[in-house]
């Protein structure tokens, strides 16, 4: 038997928890993702002075999308790809896919916005971390802009094994921590804490003045001392296309399975070998490992463009194939300093082309969707 005053204590601790789970519940309602808010203030050619990022612990962005319940009448859409999309250099409606959301409301046409994008991610990679969100919003429209990372982010000495590329797109199960703020606003409440701890380092690191354009500006001086390396193949075995053609085919199995309608598009990067380019201080791309001594080397704007064109090809060959709407949107923007801020994150200027060549397959699509097509 526990001592009375014992008891009474442990009553006391169990009532008061139940109080807060009430009052949690009942008044504060924290969500189980806390947003993070994250101000960054720099002078990047092409695009705005001060910019706020809003995101959640996988770097994905909901613009116009406030909940995971879809307001009626509406079209939600979800743009999944590398830095261009990620887009950490401008605000919402800035970006390529906040500017078509825009373009489409300009229509009539009503949609919710979100997207996600990554740094140095494969699309296996960037679509297994994203699964689980994407199913949980349900988007009517999923556009995939990738490809550049596929090419460079595998290192030279990459092995293709297609049971491993196969597992990464398995359901994982919700972790315990997930579980518990599922029902636990307690537990929500000390996600919320930690979220804001965390928001708050990065905004000491990366938020002050100038900060983040140093950072890209010390990545891109760091690639120019790399050893410049050209005429390297992906012989077969070696070569990540094969794990890029399996993405593509999960992410048809993942709009399939949840009703959405899949655009594919090749990514717009600045690296190529045209005549008057002359922005390779903007580079940031680099092949890790097994060239020498397993150093990281920097590939020629040659190289680079062959690849994506041969990651684009495989695109193109899986939309027609499948009957996918496919966009190769490096043919549709200029590649210059006006549109670029690096190999693929873009200006405003470069962002609002995107928008605009997106805009006549997208329209369609989010009137089908909306029961509108005729209108």
């Amino acid at each position: 038997m526990f001592p009375r005053a014992l008891r009474l204590t442990l009553i006391g601790l169990a009532a008061l928890f139940i109080l807060t789970e009430l009052i949690g519940w009942l008044i504060l309602r924290t969500p189980a993702d806390p947003p993070r808010t994250l101000v960054l203030s720099n002078d990047l050619p092409g695009c705005k002075p001060e910019v706020m990022l809003k995101f959640d612990r996988i770097q994905a962005r909901r613009f116009t999308l406030a909940s995971e319940d879809k307001k009626p009448g509406t079209v939600r859409i979800f743009c999944l790809g590398g830095w261009g999309t990620l887009a950490m250099n401008q605000n919402d409606g800035d970006t390529w896919w906040g500017q078509l959301q825009a373009k489409l409301a300009a229509k009539g046409l009503q949609t919710e916005v979100a997207s996600r994008g990554s740094e140095r991610m494969p699309l296996a990679d960037n679509l297994s971390t994203s699964m689980a969100l994407i199913e949980s919003l349900r988007p009517d429209i999923l556009i995939v802009n990738a490809g550049f990372d596929d090419a460079i982010a595998q290192p030279f000495d990459y092995r293709y094994n297609a049971a491993a590329v196969a597992a990464k797109f398995v359901p994982k199960p919700p972790t315990m921590r997930d579980r518990i703020a599922a029902v636990s606003q307690i537990a929500r409440l000390k996600r919320l804490m930690n979220a804001r701890k965390e928001t708050g380092l990065a905004q000491n690191s990366i938020g002050r003045t100038g900060a983040f354009q140093k950072s890209l500006t010390d990545t891109q001086e760091a690639v120019r001392r790399l050893p410049l390396v050209d005429g390297l193949s992906r012989p077969p075995g070696q070569d990540p296309i094969e794990e890029y053609r399996d993405a593509l085919k999960a992410a048809k199995a993942l709009a399939d399975r949840i009703g959405a309608t899949l655009i594919l598009t090749g990514e717009p990067v600045l690296q190529t070998t045209s005549p008057g380019i002359t922005e390779e201080q903007s580079f940031v791309a680099y092949v890790s490992a097994s060239i020498n001594a397993d150093r990281p080397a920097r590939t020629s704007p040659g190289w680079i463009e062959r690849e994506v064109r041969r990651f684009a090809d495989a695109g193109e060959s899986f939309g027609l194939a499948e009957n996918i709407t496919w966009i190769d949107l490096n043919n549709r923007i200029p590649h210059d300093s006006d549109h670029f801020v690096t190999d693929v994150m873009l200006t405003d200027k470069g962002a609002t082309v995107i928008a605009e060549a997106l805009l006549p397959a997208v329209e369609p699509a989010v009137r089908a969707k909306s029961g509108a097509a005729g209108n």
